[in-house]
């Protein structure tokens, strides 16, 4: 009777009828407690089933292994591991279930190293891992990307006689998908004669987590094409891989699927779309989904807090946050990096830095060095920079190459040599070879006018072999994505491009546009190049996009870098002249240009 209404998941049932088993006289053995337990573990009462522990310690079952490893499986689920742990050691015997209650504990956990530490303690205590211990090891494998480990797995599956275990095949899938080997994930792909959705979405899942997005964009597709069906975990992997992307045009194609199949209802799809719609620059639309959703969670309110701190919404931003407050969520550390990223982005110095005190003070949560780096952002971009670097001093913990590299960056606009100097000496130290940090001190000598420091920077990488990643822009026409670097001329349509560019700037000229000299090069560098290798990526994806888009098409440019004072005047000019919107992605944050404005307002 335990049994049975354990299988219905009725706990009131299930305690009745063990308390009225008791009252007669029959006391509870080895199978009891497991029966009880399972059920407080399907219904999610944990206190009951620490309650039925106790009892079971005071009748004499706390060494049995078949107690034991009921219990090491309620706690581990609920991430209790140190008290599964706990109840696994004292056992004098410990048998298959046990261990892999334990492993597939840390796995769901993501404590994949202790899964994978506790499946070879398993293995040398001479206990011989089922189908579901090498599952759980194989995705301990997959979370950690172990896929020498993973190898020896696969071949132990083998060994094991569990070959046609279509549980573990989706686990192997996930795994080689993720550690980005694609042929061999496609291999055993194809090997599965009844793929279920977990089989599909092990593979697009995996190929999104090791950046292979049009794979898994591919198989998306393949799998509507097969009559799969999808689930709630296809598309929060298909939106996160289009978000990554930033493909809109595809993106709002699969939103369409979700709608049809009723998926936008839920709320992790609904975040997932969130994150897409911010992340292609359509605030607008993320700022609907948001607003549509029934039940929203603190990712959502991360995600869209996030989103209107990267479109230069500062304010929009710190009043969803006060919102979230009111609907009694607490904030944790990815609301609070939103948050003042907020600050950073409007110029909201004290604002950001009681938001940063209260961290601690009033929600208990201890900064890690994302918060600093924002706090260094803060006050580096309002000019302050002899202050952050007081911050960066009296911060309790040891500055990070983002902390440092946050700080060159901010002498390097506001022209401040000295410190920018001393943030380059520890950034260097701690990133030798990472070509960003030579670049920045180098422009920062160029900005300042030291030529000698800056050729000699320039040297120091030559000498190391470090080179710099050059600027590139990207914008998608008629399902085609274009890439531009700097003064390039490798387009097919490179000379209709700079002859529309060269007219397009004779009109700009007329409203006040005067093209800024590039100060990263001194007075004979500028006499001795050609005047087109100073002509920004950006500025050639925009001019290709005005040249090929319809009027009714906002511009969409994404770059790898900060986009530059001049290019920021020209494209608020160009968005007046053109009427068009411009929409710019630059590696800090989104710029929305219209009708010679710029979201930002000319605070970046």
């Amino acid at each position: 009777m335990l049994v049975a209404y354990g299988q219905i998941s009725d706990l009131a049932k299930s305690f009745e009828i063990f308390g009225q088993m008791q009252a007669t006289g029959i006391h509870p053995n080895q199978f009891t407690y497991p029966c009880i337990l399972r059920t407080c573990t399907c219904t999610g009462q944990i206190e009951l089933g620490e309650q039925i522990h106790s009892l079971s310690i005071k009748n004499g079952f706390e060494s049995d292994m078949y107690v034991s490893g009921v219990l090491i499986d309620m706690y581990s689920k609920y991430g209790c591991l140190d008290k599964a742990r706990k109840i696994l050691e004292m056992l004098e015997k410990r048998d298959v279930v046990s261990w892999t209650s334990m492993i597939a504990g840390y796995v769901q956990h993501d404590f994949c190293e202790e899964a994978l530490a506790t499946f070879k303690e398993m293995q040398d205590c001479g206990v011989w891992p089922d189908n579901i211990g090498l599952a759980s090891a194989a995705s301990a494998c997959a979370g950690i990307k172990a896929m020498r480990q993973g190898l020896q797995i696969h071949a132990r599956v083998y060994v094991s006689g569990y070959a046609a275990d279509i549980s573990i095949w989706n686990t192997l899938v996930n795994l080689y998908a993720r550690c980005g080997r694609s042929e061999e994930a496609f291999s055993l792909f194809r090997e599965i004669e009844h793929k279920d959705e977990i089989t599909w979405n092990g593979l697009i899942s995996g190929f999104g987590q090791s950046r292979l997005y049009e794979q898994a964009l591919m198989v998306f597709m393949k799998m509507g094409q097969a009559g799969a069906k999808y689930n709630v975990f296809t598309f929060i992997s298909a939106i996160s891989a289009l978000a990554n992307l930033a493909d809109i045009k595809q993106g709002k194609q699969v939103h369409g699927r979700a709608v049809k199949t009723g998926h936008t209802s839920e709320t992790e799809v609904a975040n997932a779309l969130i994150s897409l719609y911010g992340k292609c620059g359509s605030i607008e639309d993320a700022k609907m989904i948001f607003s549509e959703m029934s039940l929203r969670n603190e990712v959502s309110w991360n995600t869209i807090i996030t989103s209107c701190s990267q479109h230069g919404r500062g304010l929009e931003a710190l009043d969803l946050f006060d919102q979230m407050k009111q609907e009694g969520l607490k904030p944790n550390d990815v609301t609070f990096i939103g948050v003042l990223a907020a600050c950073s982005h409007v110029g909201l110095v004290e604002e950001g830095l009681s938001y940063f005190k209260s961290m601690s003070n009033v929600y208990g949560l201890n900064p890690i060095p994302d918060h600093y780096a924002c706090v260094v952002d803060i006050l580096g971009r309002a000019g302050q920079l002899d202050r952050a670097r007081r911050f960066v001093d009296e911060m309790p913990i040891t500055a990070n190459a983002m902390i440092w590299r946050t700080l060159l960056s901010a002498c390097k606009v506001h022209k401040n040599i000295e410190i920018g100097e001393l943030a380059a000496k520890h950034l260097l130290e701690l990133e030798p070879h990472d070509s960003a940090s030579y670049v920045l001190l180098s422009n920062a000598y160029a900005v300042t006018g030291k030529w000698a420091n800056r050729d000699q920077v320039r040297k120091m990488m030559k000498d190391r072999g470090i080179r710099k990643e050059p600027g590139r822009s990207w914008i998608e026409v008629k399902n085609a994505v274009h890439a531009f670097f700097v003064g390039d001329r490798l387009h097919p349509l490179s000379d209709q491009i700079y002859k529309f560019l060269s007219e397009l700037n004779d009109r700009l000229s007329k409203i006040g546009y005067k093209q800024e000299n590039p100060n990263l090069f001194h007075e004979k560098e500028q006499e001795q190049k050609d005047p087109t290798a100073f002509v920004h990526s950006e500025k050639l994806a925009v001019a290709f996009g005005l040249m090929t888009l319809p009027p009714c098409i906002p511009l969409r440019v994404i770059k790898n870098l900060r986009v530059c004072d001049d290019c920021h005047s020209w494209m608020k000019c160009t968005s007046e002249v053109t009427r068009r919107e411009i929409v710019l992605r630059d590696v800090y944050r989104f710029h929305h240009f219209n009708s010679g404005s710029c979201s930002c307002g000319d605070y970046w």
